[in-house]
């Protein structure tokens, strides 16, 4: 059996040959400068050929069903097991997939209410016992024969919709009468009701004779009750008795439903808690927990006009909207209440200007018909109407739009784009399903307070939970898998999150570890596992963590290769490869490999420099003294932070760290980032929940540099993000050559029909289709991947093409441009954060998200001007960097600080917390047990906090004068 994984001759990239051989059955890292060629070993060649020959041995017809994979650059790979691969790679962007969902707990969950949930009375929360269709049958053929029933489902007005969209609901399932508050109503009839009063109703679903012969009958009756309407409640009514003698109906009711509303339910399925299914989910926001509602301030367009000339977006009231039968209406409603279309807006008294968007709660007012309306207009003169409002009339609209698809009329989404902005749905509360399925409880608590839950206090709850003893076998097999799962999550570090918290909100780093919690569960073994930097977003008080789970992985007989720069990591490896020296062309090579020890022995190893304390992050000899200028965030308490008031320094470098969950990202990006950019660029940005922040208008602006990708689409590069292509173009359209040609600038685009390659479409690349094989990528025949037309291709610019130029690095680029101080003065900021590797035309696809934000970093930087002072927000800017990078980004972040500007980044690294000229520490822990400021100051100041999770291991880091630890900081310090 081999002993090691065997790669021969990888070329993948920048890889230069290699011949490598990986322990099996082993946690081995694979670490080196960015650029190096770790990730294309890892994840190119050995994920990817490991992929490739499973998929080859699937039949013709599953491949033909599925992409097939191109063969790495590699010679071969011996030794290869199945092989999955855990990316450091965002949660969903589905808003509709949750933690709960992608670890599958929820799933059982469901099945655990559905199975042994006890249900309620809707109306005064009495315990009801489901009931099957069986069981319904039986009871009601207990009645003598002859007696009549009425069988009755409870409905429920849908929110932001009149009376009359609910009957029209009910008449479409087929159904023809329906109770008001005891009294039968024909829906043929006309009903008119207010709609400000909440009423009791049910559908009349059928009115039966008890008979022995009634069975099939019935069934269908209650099934049509249970599935069409009533949410699952159901009510048998006794309408008349058969032989005129009276029955006992406390008998019939007892212990069958409910007691004072005579409320039963159907057998419940665990479909019944899916946001996912239409028939469970809200009605409102179709089971998103989120909701577009229409915002008063953006329907006003022009204050200082009056609202026939414009003050409302033109949708609302435009120039044809006076001789419309809202221009009438508009027209009434303002001469009722004394006020004039041609006021200026901002002078309309407030108590009007509510009653415009909010409707006259009731109050008519009646019709007047001018001689600008049309003729059959005048038919309404003098009648009483009532006005819901604007608001309310753009959020029926929306509604309209949406499950409809243009009822309105209004088809544009702009309009709503432009007058919505995004809330918690108001219908649901955020909770995703219909009010009904809360009526379903376990140990009190509904199937939304579970997974609002942070995992730990849900795993508590577990173990204490009750069930009666017909369920209680079934209920305690799902709840112990349901708990093994959370234990997994736990003692991973995600005890904070909670099931119900959204995919699109979680970071690379959660992510990645719930889908390695879900290896675990799996209970495989024999497998090979490829992780990127599973690390990330972890405090160092919890990044043992993540290596005991690694461990535990390979303990139960797998092959663990991650890809990870943090040194815990690497000290817990028992094999460690180095790939280098460099990054790009200068990389590609193993630089060494062993273990920690043999590392720190080797003399071309930079890592090895690190950990034996030859090379180190210094600590400044001094900090930047605070000016007294400050962001001051005043009451601050969206998702966990406790009404946190904090000060934030301007003119420094200032570091906001905690372990995960504690709220840091909250503060930052959710209500200070929100709201100045509400402020500086968008109204519309919503921020979240707090009072105030002072200070903004000590900014000129804000921007948040984060590791989303650059430019919009997969052409977009480093040549163009930065700005210096448009440079490069003038420069070639300026030659000669091209001025003869009659080539302009414009031609030097691959974007450009007139420049580009017509055949590839500027690609360089032409893709083929093969079916049940690969898709092949095969060099374009006409331009051979240069990806411009011939003519172009034949301007040179010092001998280079501008493909050739493209291709160049950027540390070839310095010296070809040296005479051009614009584009090396860019070039050189690039070259500054260690991306000298990259390619000027490399696709924005190829690159990492911690490349994409040293880029947008390196553009800043490069456009710098005095007189502005710009607040540079970062989250995490060290992911997949090594210690020799961190040092290059400590530098950049430097130089913004030092032109005036206020840098403020959260991060858990302890190397760029140690250079922080001031420090704001969140927690004490995650989710519930999180949310204040624990600790703030100087690096050393927090270091001297006994309540400070990070300061206990800033005193490590800050007491190592001349080496790096030599032992994992969360072994020595736990």
């Amino acid at each position: 059996m081999k002993t090691k994984i065997e790669v021969r001759g990888a070329r993948q990239n920048n890889l230069k040959n290699i011949d490598v051989d990986i322990p099996r059955d082993q946690l081995t890292v694979i670490t080196g400068v960015s650029g190096s060629g770790k990730s294309s070993l890892a994840f190119e060649v050995i994920y990817g050929e490991g992929q490739r020959r499973f998929l080859e041995s699937l039949s013709t017809f599953a491949k033909s069903r599925m992409s097939q994979l191109k063969k790495p650059d590699v010679d071969f790979v011996f030794g290869l097991s199945p092989v999955i691969a855990i990316e450091q790679k965002k949660g969903s962007a589905n808003p509709r997939s949750t933690v709960g969902t992608m670890t599958d707990v929820y799933d059982f969950l469901r099945l655990v209410f559905a199975s042994s949930g006890e249900a309620h009375c809707p109306f005064c929360g009495h315990p009801i016992a489901a009931k099957t269709v069986q069981q319904m049958i039986d009871h009601v053929l207990t009645l003598p024969a002859g007696t009549e029933l009425e069988v009755l489902a409870p409905v429920f007005k849908l929110y932001d919709e009149d009376y009359a969209t609910l009957f029209d609901e009910i008449r479409e399932k087929g159904f023809r009468y329906v109770r008001i508050d005891g009294a039968n109503r024909n829906l043929s009839d006309p009903i008119e009701l207010d709609e400000e009063t909440e009423y009791r109703m049910e559908v009349v679903v059928d009115r039966v004779v008890v008979a022995p012969s009634l069975y099939k009958t019935l069934a269908k009756t209650i099934e049509n009750s249970l599935e069409l309407v009533g949410e699952g409640f159901i009510r048998f009514e006794i309408a008349n008795p058969g032989d005129g003698k009276p029955i006992d109906t406390d008998a019939f009711y007892r212990d069958f439903g409910c007691p004072a509303h005579h409320l039963a339910i159907g057998e419940l399925h665990p479909s019944y808690f899916s946001f996912n299914d239409p028939g469970s989910a809200c009605r409102t926001c179709g089971g998103i927990g989120t909701y577009m509602r229409t915002e008063k301030r953006f329907l006003v367009k022009s204050p200082e006009k009056g609202v026939a000339k414009g003050a409302l977006d033109h949708n609302i009231y435009g120039p044809s909207t006076k001789k419309s039968y809202r221009g009438m209406l508009f027209h009434s409603l303002f001469l009722h209440y004394g006020q004039s279309l041609d006021t200026p807006f901002r002078e309309l008294p407030e108590d009007f200007v509510d009653r415009l968007f909010h409707g006259t709660r009731g109050e008519s007012f009646p019709i007047v018909v001018t001689d600008d309306h049309p003729r059959h207009a005048h038919s309404q003169a003098g009648k009483l109407r009532k006005y819901g409002g604007l608001v309310h009339e753009v959020n029926r609209w929306y509604k309209q739009h949406v499950t409809r698809r243009g009822g309105s009329g209004l088809g544009d989404n702009d309009f709503f784009k432009r007058v919505m902005a995004e809330h918690t749905c108001p219908d649901c509360d955020g909770k995703k399903l219909k009010p009904q399925r809360f009526c379903i409880r376990i140990g009190g608590s509904d199937i939304d307070e579970l997974c609002s839950l942070p995992l730990r206090q849900l795993q508590a709850f577990l173990a204490s939970a009750a069930f009666p003893e017909a369920k209680r076998q079934a209920a305690g097999q799902i709840v112990a898998e349901i708990r093994s799962r959370l234990d997994l999550l736990i003692d991973i570090g995600l005890d904070y999150l909670n099931l119900g918290r959204r995919s699109d909100t979680i970071s690379g780093g959660e992510a990645q570890r719930i889908r390695l919690s879900t290896q675990i569960s799996s209970g495989l073994m024999g497998m090979l596992y490829v992780l990127d930097e599973p690390s990330i977003g972890l405090h160092a008080r919890d990044s043992r963590r993540i290596v005991q789970t690694l461990q535990k992985l390979r303990d139960i007989g797998n092959t663990i290769i991650v890809v990870e720069h943090d040194i815990e990591t690497i000290l817990s490896a028992d094999h460690i490869i180095e790939i280098g020296p460099g990054p790009g062309e200068r990389g590609g090579c193993v630089v060494a490999q062993g273990t920690a020890a043999q590392l720190r022995q080797a003399d071309d190893s930079l890592t090895g420099a690190f950990l034996s304390g030859a090379r180190r992050i210094d600590v400044p000899a001094g900090r930047r003294a605070l000016s007294g200028l400050s962001l001051r965030i005043l009451g601050a308490r969206a998702n966990n932070l406790r009404h946190v008031n904090v000060d934030i320094p301007l003119g420094v470098m200032t570091c906001v760290t905690g372990v995960s969950g504690s709220g840091k990202s909250t503060l930052i990006n959710e209500v200070l980032f929100k709201q100045l950019s509400a402020r500086f660029y968008d109204h519309r940005i919503v921020p979240g929940e707090h009072d105030a922040i002072e200070g903004t208008e000590l900014l000129t602006g804000v921007i948040n540099i984060d590791q989303s990708p650059i430019g919009r689409s997969a052409r977009s590069n480093p040549a163009t993000y930065v700005g210096f292509f448009d440079r490069i173009r003038e420069l070639f359209a300026e030659t000669g050559e091209a001025a003869a040609r009659g080539i302009g600038k414009s031609e030097f685009s691959f974007n450009q029909k007139s420049g580009r390659c017509e055949h590839c479409q500027g690609e360089g690349v032409v893709t083929t289709s093969l079916q049940f094989m690969p898709d092949v990528e095969t060099v374009c025949p006409s331009c051979k991947g240069a990806r411009f037309n011939g003519e172009v291709l034949e301007v040179a610019l010092r001998g280079k093409n501008i493909a050739q130029v493209l291709d160049m690095s950027i540390e070839e680029a310095v010296s070809f441009f040296a005479d051009q101080p614009l584009i090396v003065h860019k070039l050189n900021v690039l070259l500054q954060l260690g991306l000298g590797y990259l390619k000027l035309g490399q696709s924005s696809a190829t690159l990492s998200g911690g490349e994409a934000q040293r880029i947008k970093l390196a553009t800043e930087i490069g456009k710098l001007k005095r007189g502005s002072h710009n607040l540079y927000i970062l989250d995490e800017p060290t992911t997949g960097l090594h210690l020799h990078d961190i040092q290059k980004l400590i530098d950049c972040l430097n130089q913004l600080v030092d032109h005036g500007h206020s840098v403020l980044v959260i991060e858990h690294h302890l190397d760029v917390v140690k250079v922080a000229d001031y420090v704001i520490d969140m927690g004490p822990d995650g989710g519930k047990d999180g949310g204040t400021v624990v600790a703030q100051g100087t690096p050393e100041q927090v270091a001297a906090s006994d309540a400070s999770h990070t300061g206990r291991f800033l005193r490590t880091v800050l007491a190592a004068d001349n080496r790096y630890w030599t032992e994992p900081l969360a072994r020595t310090n736990a």
